[in-house]
């Protein structure tokens, strides 16, 4: 029997897709200060933070994409990427502004996941 992941890599790429989306959309309204309480790195205005965070949610989109097209080539390095990347926002969030982002967790958790998928596809 041939395990083939590309349903399990597509169905990432979907949700990473819609991550990013959410995750972008969200930053936006949390630096025009309508929603209060969500992401403190926004509402300081933290420009480190904001930026990891803009580049995690483009990223996000980006290997949604890639998972979508079924580019194991590109998904697994990007999804590697991905998870370093939150990683990096999560620690630094946690170090500045004493708080735990779910967000970049959930970033680093999909990001491992896709690498792993797709490094199971080769």
């Amino acid at each position: 029997m041939d395990k083939n992941n590309s349903g399990v890599l597509k169905v990432f790429g979907i949700v990473m897709i819609l991550f990013g989306a959410v995750y972008a959309i969200l930053g936006t309204v949390a630096l025009m200060g309508e929603l209060g309480g969500l992401l403190p790195g926004h509402e300081a205005q933290e420009t480190l933070i904001v930026v990891l965070a803009y580049v995690v949610a483009l990223l996000a989109i980006i290997c949604g994409v890639a998972c979508m097209k079924g580019a194991v080539s590109v998904c697994r390095p990007l999804g590697l990427i991905f998870a370093v990347i939150g990683l990096v926002s999560l620690l630094y969030m946690q170090f500045t502004q004493g708080t735990f982002n779910v967000f970049d967790c959930i970033a680093m958790v999909f990001g491992i996941a896709v690498a792993v998928t797709a490094g199971q596809k080769n």
